[in-house]
């Protein structure tokens, strides 16, 4: 008998290798590869609805140095209902997928495999062929922003899942499991695209709509800044010693970021309105009344 060395509890015959570290190590990557996607997901969803949401303003938003927080948060703003549709209908989907598991015997479980595979297959070629030729003619899904490309990562999922069925006994190769997310990565950002414009745009007709119920803002200035559009108007202050000499009604403070001032008219229309991109310096003061509140004469 071989003498025993250590405190080691010896490892019965044919055991295998603990895998704990590799799998903590592979479930480690898989997280951090979603955490990233969704991150970039986030921030490219906040950043073209910051685009088209000051585009319907008329202000091109690289004036107003927006902040990746601002970006993240409009990111998070839109998507979160999406996202909390699509991981309940995952997470769905993974519970039948586990009832079906544990309920069925192993052959009938195989005979369901076996059927479903060539219907995913089917299905997820149907999808693939149909969301090309949408993006080569999009014009008929502008009403339905982010399918094409949800049904294109769908599609995608469905041939995976057909092939390793079929290609059970290979072990999948790198190159095909990088492919594999890159495809349905690029689905999840075309959905994104297609959806954020949407969510701006309409970000943008609520806003304008919000405008008469926001608070009056009064603009006083040390020189003049000739703002003119319908219902601003300028008064020039007839106190010569006064560190304001101008003041500026009828508008509404819109926001402000990266050292800007963006008011628009109280009456704004989004066929006539503009919008007055000022910087922010000592020389300007604000004051904020109730929405309808009328200015006195002077100042």
């Amino acid at each position: 008998m071989t003498p025993r060395r250590g405190l080691r509890r010896p490892e019965p015959k044919g055991a295998e290798p603990d895998p704990g570290p590799p799998q903590a190590l592979k479930l480690v990557g898989a997280v951090l590869a979603n955490t990233t996607l969704l991150t970039a997901l986030l921030y490219f969803f906040g950043l073209i609805e910051t685009q088209v949401l000051f585009a319907y303003f008329r202000v091109h938003y690289t004036l107003l140095a927006q902040t990746p927080d601002e970006i993240f948060a409009r990111g998070v703003d839109g998507l979160y209902l999406p996202l909390a549709g699509a991981a309940g209908a995952v997470l769905g989907c993974v519970i039948v997928v586990r009832i079906l598991r544990l309920r069925l015997s192993e052959g009938a479980w195989t005979r369901l495999l076996r059927i479903s595979a060539p219907i995913a297959a089917g299905l997820g070629a149907l999808l693939v062929i149909a969301t090309v030729l949408v993006a080569l003619n999009p014009e008929p899904f502008r009403d339905r922003p982010g399918l094409p490309g949800l049904g294109f990562g769908a599609g995608v999922l469905m041939l995976l899942f057909a092939w390793r069925h079929w290609a059970s006994a290979l072990r999948p190769s790198l190159l095909e499991l990088v492919l594999g997310y890159a495809l349905v990565s690029i689905g999840l950002f075309w959905a994104v695209s297609d959806y954020s414009a949407s969510v701006g745009t309409r970000r943008g007709f609520e806003t304008a709509a919000q405008l008469p119920a926001r608070p009056a803002a009064t603009l006083y200035s040390a020189e003049s800044l000739n703002l003119t559009a319908g219902g601003v108007l300028q008064v020039k202050c007839a106190d010569p010693d006064a560190a304001y000499k101008y003041r500026y009604t009828g508008l509404k403070l819109l926001l402000q970021s990266g050292g800007q001032y963006v008011f628009v008219p109280s009456g704004w229309r989004a066929g006539s309105g503009v919008a007055f991109v000022i910087p922010k310096t000592e020389k300007l003061r604000l004051e904020f009344g109730p929405a309808r509140s009328t200015p006195p004469a002077g100042c």
